[in-house]
């Protein structure tokens, strides 16, 4: 098929999925998830009209890197940082706790493979999908958007970083761990100096050097974007690492001046092509009918759809006494939405055998599932709560799920020998005052 002709198609989806948000019956659906499913119509699965191979394929993959790059460079530090962040940070230890006895649960029964790589897949959250998502809603720059996105991004960096240890060949797990923590290192050094370096005086020098230039910054912007990767990829770790970093080395460097102007244009470039490309070529890629067809996929993905959200419900509670209750349910919703760290790291898993491709269509369609479904409940929540004050019985639901959570942990523990209990209702005090310290 002619590469123009698909690129074509892509552009008209890409045009009409903004303007289907816009018809009332779709206006709360993200427009991420109008182009997931309009792919899947015109794919090889669906209608024949796209196919991704070759060119396309490397432009999927440069979309996918993009969208971590736009998330690193709206990534502010300055208004997430604090409580949001580090309830975010315990909220996905305690997510990822769960998500490791699911995925041990799964392996035992024969059901996973690769219960380590699954571990990791369950708790992430889709930060950069989730930044239009709540500038679409009006919820980017409310405390309630800082709590989600807080969450967010320890749920998709941490993965990032544990995966591509994870994912090293048999027997090279320390090796790739000393240069996975040598690129952060030197990551996370350079984005420091950066920040030390920058000063009004300098930003004016580097302004009036660029002179009118619209292009030379964007350029710039681009270099960097590469030489993370480049770096990223010499290192063993996976792209989407080195691209987060240099979203965050640009955004230092241009937030605050007047060269922020750059993050508009930067952001065009991508949510105007490249990364609608990425998730109308997902849609396309994603085979429907092989997940329905099998059995066991389709046990698995009922299983993933529900420890996906699962996992989130259960340490809600860190929350309580920080957000109102009504908001909790679609806190849980929005840090279950997630897609492209899953489609990176189940197409990785696939490529390098340690994941069976019925695991990774399961997992692939139970991440479109949150992502199509989830943001459009957890609005919907938001916005039926804020009409009505007493709590639905969606989030008395959720409160009970989670609940539960803490009660079946309570009778595990009662069973437990006097010794073991007495030494694990220490440390689950000393946990609490530190959490408390660490939120305060």
């Amino acid at each position: 098929m002619n590469e123009f002709h698909t690129l074509f198609v892509i552009s008209c989806i890409a045009v009409l999925a903004p303007l289907i948000n816009r018809v009332p019956a779709f206006a709360r659906a993200p427009i991420v998830a109008i182009e997931l499913l309009l792919g899947m119509l015109v794919g090889p699965h669906g209608a024949g009209l796209v196919t991704a191979d070759g060119a396309l394929d490397f432009l999927r993959e440069f979309g996918l890197v993009y969208l971590f790059f736009q998330a690193g460079f709206e990534f502010n530090q300055n208004e997430i940082r604090g409580k949001p962040l580090r309830l975010g940070f315990f909220a996905w230890l305690a997510s990822l706790g769960l998500s490791i006895v699911i995925s041990g649960m799964l392996y035992l029964v024969g059901l996973v493979e690769a219960p380590f790589l699954v571990a990791l897949i369950l708790p992430t959250t889709a930060f950069g999908i989730l930044i239009p998502m709540l500038r679409q809603t009006g919820n980017l720059d409310d405390e309630f958007g800082h709590y989600v996105l807080g969450v967010a991004a320890v749920s998709e960096l941490g993965p990032l970083v544990l995966a591509s240890i994870v994912l090293a060949h048999h027997n090279h797990h320390l090796h790739q761990t000393l240069l996975s923590a040598l690129f952060i290192a030197v990551g996370l050094a350079t984005i420091f100096l950066l920040k030390r370096a920058r000063s009004d005086r300098l930003t004016e020098s580097v302004v009036r050097w660029l002179g009118d230039s619209e292009l030379l910054p964007i350029r710039i912007s681009l270099v960097i974007l590469l030489g993370f990767i480049s770096f990223a990829d010499r290192l063993g770790m996976e792209l989407v690492v080195g691209s987060y970093m240099a979203g965050m080395a640009v955004a230092i460097l241009v937030r605050g001046t007047k060269a922020e102007i750059l993050q508009e244009r930067l952001t065009a470039i991508g949510s105007g092509f490249l990364i609608p490309l990425f998730f109308i070529e997902s849609g396309a890629a994603f085979d429907f009918m092989a997940l329905v067809t099998s059995p066991a996929s389709v046990v698995l993905f009922i299983l993933f759809c529900t420890a996906f959200l699962l996992i989130r419900l259960a340490p809600m509670n860190i929350y309580r006494g920080t957000l109102p209750e009504r908001d909790m349910p679609a806190l849980a919703l929005l840090s279950s939405t997630t897609l492209s760290l899953v489609v990176a790291l189940t197409y990785l898993g696939v490529s390098r055998g340690q994941m069976a491709p019925g695991t990774a269509t399961a997992l692939v369609g139970a991440a479109m599932m949150t992502i199509t479904v989830f943001p459009t409940l957890a609005f919907w929540l938001r916005g039926a709560q804020q009409q009505s004050r007493p709590e639905s019985s969606v989030s008395l639901a959720a409160h009970a799920v989670a609940d539960w959570f803490s009660a079946q942990a309570s009778r595990a523990f009662a069973k437990l020998p006097p010794q073991w209990l007495e030494a694990i209702q220490i440390f689950e005090r000393r946990l609490f005052d530190l959490v408390n310290r660490a939120a305060n």
